[in-house]
């Protein structure tokens, strides 16, 4: 007897629809006890003929009609947890979908707890645990390029490369273990060296992984845009534009910002941390030096750089290089206050500069907003052009402890290799390997682990 759950599935709040979702050996009981239609209530004849269709019938409230639904029921085992299943589709009100759950617990189910249904999908086989992980990371992705991410994994992405891996290290066992057992046999295997390249091949794939992996999380967590420049350029008045209210301090002083402003702002779903910085410039002042220094650092780390200069003033391309020369390469240049700009300016001076250090170059005026979409669309490509989608894996924290795990024994295996040891010493680094592969979508049996995994999930799911 498997004990019945039940849960909102639909985000809370007022919507056109809510879905109560229950799972268990209880469903069908539950629900011919709450569903009528004409008055009459719903046989087990009826529902089962009618098993995946649309069913349009009432929801009762002892013998008072709660609501019109529409009802779904799904058999087991070919259900999203591979037990019975039903989903209930009432109004998208509050106050009503409350009610209504609590009747299906009146009626013997209990609470779901967080992530429960797909935990039950894993452990009757409906799915493997990285696509249980992946189906939490699609339901929470905060961009794009995450969903991307998290679509690929959804679709088999880690378990195609794990099984990669499984066998290509089922292939490296079986020929060491073929090396020990028939040793004083006149047969031919691979050259060590041949073992050893397969064995680095390997290593070298799953490190790949790791810092692809690694890359893209720290792209998903936050991407920072530094704007620098010259005192006066603009960039405190771009800064309180993006992030639409007055962060920064704005004055016709130089160096009136004299430390790094940050602020963080989603731009399309890409988190940004964005950052004003100290007008970059000779000065005798302690404190805006060390603003100075702060702020040149951050530009250093920065994932993209918004380079502003003041068109509004005469270019000087000679001192403008020994300034910025330092970070001009893949930077935007900003060139700001058009609605100003000196008779003499054309962007075309800076060709050979955009041709030699790779840049992007476009006209703004903070003051009429002119050119500011085009900024923030260029913003977005450089954001989310740094690691294309196509070519990484997302790999979640308990699958990059594997991969690494892999990783580390494959060093170890080598090591052993080229320090002459036998098939017989290095083949349990392989061993350690195929175990750590088998936990990535195998079977886990740790309670404590699963638990970890799922109370990521909202309840419903």
């Amino acid at each position: 007897m498997i004990d019945t759950i039940a849960a909102l599935s639909t985000a809370s709040g007022p919507g056109a629809i809510g879905i109560l979702r229950v799972s268990g050996s209880a469903v069908l009981p539950i629900a011919l006890s709450v569903l009528q239609k004409n008055g009459s209530p719903l046989t087990e004849e009826f529902i089962q003929n009618q098993r995946r269709t649309a069913i349009f019938c009432d929801f009762v409230d002892t013998e008072h009609p709660l609501d019109q639904i529409v009802f779904f029921y799904f058999p087991s085992p070919n259900s999203y947890t591979g037990e019975d299943l039903a989903e209930f589709h009432l109004h998208g009100n509050p106050i009503l979908l409350k009610r209504g759950l609590q009747i299906l617990f009146e009626k013997g189910a209990r609470p779901a707890q967080k992530g429960e249904f797909t935990k039950r999908a894993y452990l009757n086989g409906k799915i493997n645990l990285s696509g249980a992980e992946a189906i939490g990371r699609l339901i929470e992705a905060r961009s794009r390029y995450e969903l991307e991410l998290a679509q690929k994994n959804v679709f088999g992405e880690i378990t195609k490369l794990s099984s990669k891996i499984r066998s290509d290290l089922i292939s490296l066992k079986a020929e060491c273990e073929a090396e020990i057992d028939f040793s004083t046999e006149d047969l031919t295997f691979e050259s060590l060296e041949e073992r050893k390249n397969r064995m680095i091949s390997l290593k070298n794939l799953c490190s790949k992984l790791i810092q692809d992996s690694e890359r893209a999380e720290t792209l998903i967590l936050q991407s920072t845009v530094v704007l620098f420049g010259e005192p006066n350029t603009g960039k405190s008045s771009l800064m309180n534009l993006l992030i639409g209210k007055d962060r920064s301090i704005i004055s016709d002083i130089p160096g009136t910002t004299r430390d790094y402003i940050a602020e963080e702002l989603s731009l399309d779903g890409i988190p940004i941390r964005l950052v004003d910085t100290a007008g970059i410039r000779e000065t005798s002042d302690n404190i805006e030096q060390m603003g100075i220094e702060r702020s040149k650092r951050e530009a250093d780390s920065a994932n993209v750089k918004l380079l502003l200069i003041d068109t509004s003033q005469p270019f000087d391309k000679s001192s403008f290089l020994t300034k910025h020369k330092e970070r001009l390469h893949g930077s935007i240049l900003v060139a700001n206050k058009i609605d100003e700009k000196q008779n003499d300016w054309n962007s075309n001076q800076l060709d050979d500069l955009q041709k030699e250090f790779e840049l992007e170059i476009t006209e703004i005026s903070c003051k009429t907003k002119v050119g500011i979409p085009h900024l923030l669309e260029l913003l977005k490509t450089k954001l989310t052009s740094q690691d294309s989608a196509e070519d990484v894996v997302l790999l979640e924290d308990r699958q990059r402890y594997h991969i690494q795990k892999i990783e580390s024994s494959l060093s170890e295996a080598i090591h052993l290799m080229e320090d002459g040891a036998p098939a017989e010493i290095y083949i349990q680094e392989i061993n350690s390997s195929l175990k750590e592969i088998g936990e990535v979508n195998g079977h886990v049996d740790n309670e404590e682990i699963l638990g970890r995994i799922f109370s990521k999930f909202c309840v419903g799911k």
